[in-house]
């Protein structure tokens, strides 16, 4: 149920809030800037912390949530070529990738669908509604991201929808960055090349950091025939801000801008049914946008917050027959938390308004055109208690939604620590997640959309173990999960007399377990060796296994060198899977498996003083010869030399 493509009235008084709940927000906001007067104590998030666990930040080991976190020293050190390749070396997540670098890429948590995964760039709401609410991860340049926070779990309760298998916060450059100006420059395989900058400073009062970044490549065929390269390119602009603005209060802001041109391939309809060579591209742009006005104070603090998100798509195919996709979403929110003696008490209001736009040309499958809208108000809270043994939290989120009525989703977690080694952790959690615009009303194939569909309802347990050795310096997590999902969405409904496909919700339920595990050791300050497993079972309502979900993850990296050079070889393999495949003669779809595959990459940083270094990497050292969606071709061997100045 994904693709990328639309066209809609940028901005337009009708799209704004409605008087009567921009004049309560008004209010609100009014009553609390009158209420405290307290100093500000502003600083950046430390790497212990956690920003996306709770709606405040949080010291990582005091949640009871199962946590990955991606450090700017770890993205460095692997340098990877995308966001896709840095996320692969995850437990728990998986990668499928249809057309070349720059074409659609999904991530799976623990065998959810692609749009159950939030993506949340420096605090906004980053998934495309005009996209089926999922997140195209080849579209991020990894030079803007200084972190990455991926959280695991139903987090619907806090973060809304989207969120049903779990959150995935990426964080560009903070303004409270040391100030200095890095500049780096690339060149590889498939003729491509890459210059990213990025600066942070400081003009009077206000924080600044920022940053701009130019990447495009040749690519490579991704069809099993023909030989036409399938090429991209991509510009991305952000920038972040923060001031004080009296002594109670300060102000941030974030703007981000995203552009993207990729080459894709036809479907050959009348004889294989597979990819052929065509003149076919796609751009993309998004436009991202915040601003929060907050106290930072103890017992009390306050936040509002006004997000902006847009995806604009532009699909060209045949002459004539030129389709646009828009997306808009805007939301409101204000949040206030009181800390006293381990009792956190955190309450929010949120107004959300999404607008859907579709342009394209009529066939006998129907008129794509259409303008469609859904807003709706949520009020949620949250309450944590820390002791020194143990840390528990309880959520709750109510939503009333113009077009699917009332629902709720809530969660509940606690951690338990024996000594200062061993912390015990459950989490159990019901979330919700709407139907998207594309389920609802259609897309520009020959898929017709199912306005009378339902919300999917899951619930989900997680336990685990985190455990660090005395004797040896090892650290071990495990984590244990089941889910269930109710009126699962199934969006490959073939109509054998129309030859059409449709959504529905499924009568049964769907189910999800497995288990991941991490091992961090390290064995000398010069060298020390990280590893993972996943195994997973997803079977939808029928018990057949679901599509695109290896049943076996694993990965091994090590990470060896002096204070000058630094290097990292890694091998991260993904077992056997199941995808769709529709051919086009009878039975017009089959289940198909996709072999087993391993990617070896090994990546080195020489630094030649402080403020030079030199960067190379070899991608698919074995020149592994891979499909992760039925048909699609992904890249072989693939080297890359750079350099990164520093001017402080």
């Amino acid at each position: 149920m994904s693709s990328v493509f639309m066209n809609a009235p940028f901005f337009q008084p009708k799209h704004c809030l409605g008087t009567q709940t921009l004049t309560i927000f008004c209010l609100v906001v009014t009553m609390a800037l009158l209420f405290v007067s307290h100093q500000i104590h502003a600083a950046a998030i430390d790497e212990q912390m956690t920003i996306t666990a709770s709606r405040i930040p949080t010291d990582q080991m005091r949640t009871g949530n199962a946590i990955n976190v991606i450090t700017h020293e770890q993205i460095l050190r692997q340098n990877p070529a995308s966001l896709a390749d840095l996320l692969r070396a995850l437990p728990g997540l998986s990668v499928s990738q249809q057309s070349g670098q720059g074409g659609l890429t999904q991530i799976r948590l623990r065998g959810r669908e692609a749009n159950h995964v939030l993506v949340l760039v420096d605090g906004i709401e980053a998934n495309d509604v005009s996209q089926g609410s999922e997140f195209n991860f080849s579209q991020f340049p990894v030079q803007h991201i200084e972190r990455i926070e991926v959280v695991y779990g139903a987090e619907s309760a806090l973060w809304g929808s989207d969120a049903v298998a779990g959150v995935i916060h990426i964080m560009t450059r903070s303004p409270y960055a040391e100030p200095s100006t890095e500049l780096s420059v690339s060149q590889g395989g498939h003729a491509s090349r890459h210059v990213n900058l990025s600066s942070s400073s400081q003009i009077g009062s206000v924080r600044l950091a920022g940053g701009a970044s130019f990447w495009e490549t040749e690519g490579f065929n991704v069809s099993r025939q023909g030989d036409e390269r399938d090429g991209a390119d991509q510009q991305a602009l952000f920038l972040r801000a923060t001031s004080a603005m009296t002594e109670n209060w300060q102000w941030s802001a974030a703007l981000r801008a995203h552009k993207n041109n990729n080459d894709f391939d036809d479907v050959d309809y009348f004889t294989t049914g597979l990819p052929v060579d065509a003149d076919f591209e796609t751009d993309h742009q998004q436009w991202l946008g915040g601003f929060t006005l907050e106290s930072v104070d103890r017992p009390l603090a306050q936040k509002l917050t006004v997000n902006f998100n847009r995806d604009k798509n532009v699909n060209r195919t045949y002459p004539g027959a030129q389709t646009l996709a828009d997306g808009e979403k805007r939301q409101l929110n204000y949040q206030i938390s009181h800390q006293n003696q381990g009792h956190t008490v955190i309450g929010f209001i949120e107004h959300e308004r999404n607008q859907f736009t579709q342009r394209g040309l009529a066939t006998i499958y129907g008129d794509p055109n259409q303008s469609q809208s859904v807003s709706q108000l949520a009020l949620g809270g949250e309450y944590r208690l820390d002791t020194a043994d143990w840390t528990g939290a309880l959520s709750l989120r109510v939503e009333d939604n113009s077009d699917f009525g009332q629902g709720y989703s809530a969660r509940g977690s606690a951690a338990y620590f024996l000594g200062d080694q061993t912390k015990l952790r459950a989490a159990l959690g019901r979330s919700v997640k709407n139907p998207t615009f594309t389920e609802r009303f259609g897309y520009f194939t020959n898929f017709v959309g199912n306005p009378n569909l339902t919300p999917e309802v899951s619930v989900e347990l997680d336990i685990g173990i985190r455990h660090q050795f005395s004797n040896a310096p090892i650290t071990i997590n495990i984590s244990a999960y089941t889910a269930r999902l109710k009126d699962e969405i199934n969006g490959f409904i073939f109509d054998t007399e129309t030859f059409l496909y449709t959504a529905r919700n499924e009568t049964n339920e769907s189910k999800q377990h497995g288990f991941d595990l991490n091992l961090d050791w390290q064995l000398h300050p010069a060298l020390a060796i990280s590893a993972y497993y996943g195994q997973l079972t997803a079977k939808d309502g029928f018990s057949e296994i679901e599509l695109r979900r290896p049943r076996h993850k694993a990965g091994i990296a090590i990470n060896f060198g002096s204070e000058r050079w630094t290097s990292r070889l890694a091998a991260d393999y993904t077992g056997e899977l199941l995808d769709n495949f529709f051919p086009p003669t009878p039975p017009y779809s089959e289940i198909v498996q996709l072999d087993e595959h391993t990617l070896v990459s090994l990546s080195s940083r020489f630094a030649f003083n402080s403020k030079l270094d030199l960067q190379f990497n070899i991608d698919n050292v074995f020149d592994e010869r891979f499909e992760s969606v039925y048909g699609y071709q992904q890249s072989g061997r693939l080297a890359r030399i750079g350099l990164n100045f520093r001017f402080n």
